[in-house]
């Protein structure tokens, strides 16, 4: 299904450090994410039994996982909740975002990131 998902909606948007992203949302969550030197993979395979890509991975601090919600299709929310499953069985760090979340970026991904970042990192 991860595949599936992949192929339906291929990657063709650069992000200003060369990633090549599916939306203009996850172009927005990559630029931002590389203007504040936060390192950063998207598309990494999330290390679990099952076959899982998260949208964005970052190494440092307390790893964390990032999940941009994007679609309201009936398939795409089954697929979302099984996600959020493993992320939980697996105790891993999730942030999740949505459209409304990507509308004010500035202000929400300090606050969803600051618990997992070493404490010497600033945003500013």
């Amino acid at each position: 299904e991860e595949s599936n998902f992949r192929n339906k909606f291929p990657a063709n948007i650069r992000t200003e450090d060369g990633h090549i992203v599916r939306s203009k949302s996850e172009q927005i969550i990559d630029n931002w994410l590389y203007h504040k030197g936060i390192i950063h993979a998207y598309e990494r395979r999330v290390p679990i039994e099952e076959e899982v890509y998260c949208d964005f991975f970052i190494p440092i601090g307390q790893k964390v996982w990032i999940e941009f919600w994007g679609l309201q299709e009936e398939k795409y929310l089954k697929r979302k909740e099984l996600k959020r499953k493993f992320y939980d069985q697996y105790k891993k760090n999730l942030i999740e975002l949505t459209d409304e979340d990507i509308g004010k970026i500035d202000d929400v991904m300090p606050i969803k990131l600051r618990p997992y970042l070493p404490p010497t990192f600033s945003f500013d």
